[in-house]
Protein backbone atom coordinates (compact mmCIF):
# COMPACT_ATOMS: atom_id res chain seq x y z
CA UNK A 1 0.00 0.00 0.00
CA UNK A 2 1.68 3.35 -0.61
CA UNK A 3 1.49 6.34 1.18
CA UNK A 4 -0.42 9.01 0.31
CA UNK A 5 2.18 11.74 1.28
CA UNK A 6 5.84 10.55 1.62
CA UNK A 7 6.41 13.62 3.84
CA UNK A 8 9.88 15.80 4.12
CA UNK A 9 12.31 14.75 1.03
CA UNK A 10 15.55 13.04 2.59
CA UNK A 11 17.66 16.22 2.27
CA UNK A 12 15.39 18.38 5.22
CA UNK A 13 15.98 14.99 7.23
CA UNK A 14 19.78 15.45 6.96
CA UNK A 15 20.18 18.48 7.55
CA UNK A 16 17.83 17.93 10.60
CA UNK A 17 20.13 15.59 11.60
CA UNK A 18 23.25 16.62 10.72
CA UNK A 19 23.20 20.58 11.73
CA UNK A 20 25.61 21.79 13.85
CA UNK A 21 26.34 24.74 15.79
CA UNK A 22 29.48 26.49 14.98
CA UNK A 23 30.56 28.86 17.42
CA UNK A 24 33.85 30.26 15.11
CA UNK A 25 32.21 32.77 12.41
CA UNK A 26 33.76 34.96 10.19
CA UNK A 27 32.87 36.90 7.28
CA UNK A 28 31.29 37.00 4.95
CA UNK A 29 27.87 36.83 6.80
CA UNK A 30 24.77 36.81 4.82
CA UNK A 31 23.97 40.09 2.55
CA UNK A 32 20.80 41.92 3.13
CA UNK A 33 18.40 40.10 0.70
CA UNK A 34 19.97 36.41 1.68
CA UNK A 35 19.03 37.13 5.21
CA UNK A 36 15.51 38.20 3.67
CA UNK A 37 15.27 34.95 2.03
CA UNK A 38 16.18 33.38 5.79
CA UNK A 39 14.21 35.44 7.60
CA UNK A 40 11.05 35.21 5.22
CA UNK A 41 11.66 31.03 5.68
CA UNK A 42 12.20 31.12 9.35
CA UNK A 43 8.65 32.75 9.75
CA UNK A 44 7.32 29.38 8.15
CA UNK A 45 6.83 28.42 12.06
CA UNK A 46 4.17 26.90 13.41
CA UNK A 47 1.76 29.72 14.80
CA UNK A 48 -1.17 29.28 15.83
CA UNK A 49 -3.44 31.99 15.23
CA UNK A 50 -1.37 33.83 12.83
CA UNK A 51 0.18 35.91 15.23
CA UNK A 52 3.68 36.25 14.16
CA UNK A 53 4.54 36.51 18.23
CA UNK A 54 7.93 37.74 17.06
CA UNK A 55 9.92 39.92 15.32
CA UNK A 56 13.98 40.62 14.77
CA UNK A 57 16.50 42.79 15.16
CA UNK A 58 19.63 42.74 12.83
CA UNK A 59 23.45 43.69 14.59
CA UNK A 60 25.22 44.73 11.47
CA UNK A 61 28.79 44.79 11.43
CA UNK A 62 28.76 48.57 11.83
CA UNK A 63 26.27 48.20 14.92
CA UNK A 64 28.15 45.29 16.77
CA UNK A 65 30.73 47.68 18.27
CA UNK A 66 27.44 50.23 20.03
CA UNK A 67 26.10 46.75 21.48
CA UNK A 68 28.91 45.49 22.75
CA UNK A 69 29.41 48.83 24.24
CA UNK A 70 25.80 47.97 25.56
CA UNK A 71 26.90 44.68 26.87
CA UNK A 72 29.55 46.03 28.75
CA UNK A 73 27.50 48.45 30.17
CA UNK A 74 24.95 46.12 31.68
CA UNK A 75 28.21 44.13 32.97
CA UNK A 76 29.30 47.44 35.00
CA UNK A 77 25.61 47.95 36.13
CA UNK A 78 25.46 44.06 37.57
CA UNK A 79 28.88 44.23 39.13
CA UNK A 80 30.12 47.11 39.83
CA UNK A 81 33.72 46.03 40.85
CA UNK A 82 33.94 44.20 37.53
CA UNK A 83 37.49 44.58 35.87
CA UNK A 84 37.95 46.34 32.63
CA UNK A 85 39.40 42.68 31.25
CA UNK A 86 35.78 41.30 32.45
CA UNK A 87 34.40 44.60 30.60
CA UNK A 88 36.07 44.09 27.53
CA UNK A 89 34.87 40.23 27.41
CA UNK A 90 31.18 41.42 27.66
CA UNK A 91 32.03 44.26 25.07
CA UNK A 92 33.69 41.20 22.57
CA UNK A 93 30.13 39.10 22.80
CA UNK A 94 28.70 41.20 20.11
CA UNK A 95 32.38 40.84 17.62
CA UNK A 96 31.90 36.85 17.97
CA UNK A 97 30.15 37.30 14.69
CA UNK A 98 29.75 39.43 11.50
CA UNK A 99 26.24 39.66 11.81
CA UNK A 100 23.72 38.74 15.05
CA UNK A 101 20.29 38.30 14.18
CA UNK A 102 18.14 39.25 18.03
CA UNK A 103 14.80 37.24 17.89
CA UNK A 104 12.56 38.85 19.93
CA UNK A 105 9.56 37.07 21.46
CA UNK A 106 6.75 38.96 21.31
CA UNK A 107 3.86 37.64 23.49
CA UNK A 108 0.75 38.84 23.74
CA UNK A 109 -2.58 38.24 25.98
CA UNK A 110 -5.04 36.16 23.51
CA UNK A 111 -8.23 34.36 24.52
CA UNK A 112 -7.11 31.03 22.75
CA UNK A 113 -3.52 31.00 22.40
CA UNK A 114 -1.07 31.09 25.75
CA UNK A 115 1.43 32.51 26.21
CA UNK A 116 3.73 29.43 26.61
CA UNK A 117 3.03 29.01 23.10
CA UNK A 118 3.73 31.76 21.54
CA UNK A 119 7.37 31.94 23.18
CA UNK A 120 7.44 28.34 21.46
CA UNK A 121 6.92 30.20 18.10
CA UNK A 122 9.25 32.35 18.91
CA UNK A 123 12.04 29.58 19.48
CA UNK A 124 11.02 27.81 16.13
CA UNK A 125 11.42 31.04 14.70
CA UNK A 126 14.65 31.10 16.24
CA UNK A 127 15.40 27.51 15.08
CA UNK A 128 14.41 28.05 11.96
CA UNK A 129 16.63 30.86 10.99
CA UNK A 130 19.50 28.79 12.09
CA UNK A 131 18.60 25.59 9.59
CA UNK A 132 17.95 27.89 7.18
CA UNK A 133 21.58 30.03 6.87
CA UNK A 134 22.82 25.96 7.61
CA UNK A 135 21.40 25.21 4.15
CA UNK A 136 23.10 28.21 2.36
CA UNK A 137 26.60 27.22 3.60
CA UNK A 138 26.24 29.55 6.51
CA UNK A 139 27.38 28.86 10.21
CA UNK A 140 24.91 30.04 12.91
CA UNK A 141 25.32 29.76 16.80
CA UNK A 142 22.00 30.54 18.94
CA UNK A 143 22.93 32.13 22.32
CA UNK A 144 20.76 32.59 25.45
CA UNK A 145 22.07 34.55 28.71
CA UNK A 146 21.13 37.28 30.72
CA UNK A 147 22.02 39.99 28.49
CA UNK A 148 18.26 39.92 27.48
CA UNK A 149 17.22 40.53 30.61
CA UNK A 150 19.41 43.60 31.22
CA UNK A 151 17.84 47.29 31.53
CA UNK A 152 20.68 48.62 29.20
CA UNK A 153 20.54 45.99 26.74
CA UNK A 154 16.61 46.15 26.48
CA UNK A 155 17.37 50.09 26.24
CA UNK A 156 19.26 49.81 23.73
CA UNK A 157 17.36 47.25 21.22
CA UNK A 158 14.63 49.42 21.96
CA UNK A 159 12.69 46.75 23.35
CA UNK A 160 8.68 47.34 24.68
CA UNK A 161 7.73 45.87 28.01
CA UNK A 162 6.84 42.42 27.56
CA UNK A 163 9.19 41.28 24.83
CA UNK A 164 11.59 38.85 25.24
CA UNK A 165 15.41 37.96 23.86
CA UNK A 166 14.80 34.61 22.51
CA UNK A 167 17.83 34.43 20.97
CA UNK A 168 21.02 35.63 19.56
CA UNK A 169 21.69 34.15 16.51
CA UNK A 170 25.02 34.45 15.16
CA UNK A 171 25.89 34.47 11.56
CA UNK A 172 28.47 33.99 9.33
CA UNK A 173 30.98 31.54 7.55
CA UNK A 174 32.14 29.02 9.58
CA UNK A 175 35.54 28.89 10.59
CA UNK A 176 37.85 26.27 12.54
CA UNK A 177 37.25 22.08 12.47
CA UNK A 178 33.27 20.83 11.83
CA UNK A 179 32.16 19.91 15.29
CA UNK A 180 32.37 15.85 15.65
CA UNK A 181 29.22 14.33 14.59
CA UNK A 182 26.06 14.04 17.37
CA UNK A 183 25.47 10.90 18.44
CA UNK A 184 22.18 9.65 20.44
CA UNK A 185 22.48 6.12 22.18
CA UNK A 186 18.82 5.68 23.14
CA UNK A 187 16.23 7.56 21.60
CA UNK A 188 14.37 9.33 24.76
CA UNK A 189 11.05 7.77 23.53
CA UNK A 190 8.03 6.33 25.47
CA UNK A 191 5.10 4.89 23.62
CA UNK A 192 1.41 4.64 24.88
CA UNK A 193 -0.64 0.94 24.08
Amino acid sequence: MSRPHAGPPADVLAALRDRRSRPLLTAPAPGHDELRELLTAACSAPDHGRLRPWRFIVVDEAARGPLGDAFAAAQAERDPAASPAELERARAKALRAPLIVVVVGTPRPHPTVPLWEQRASAACVAHGLVLAADSRGYGAMWRTGWFGDAPKVRAHLGLAEGEEVTGWIYLGTPAGSPPAPRTLSELPVSWLG
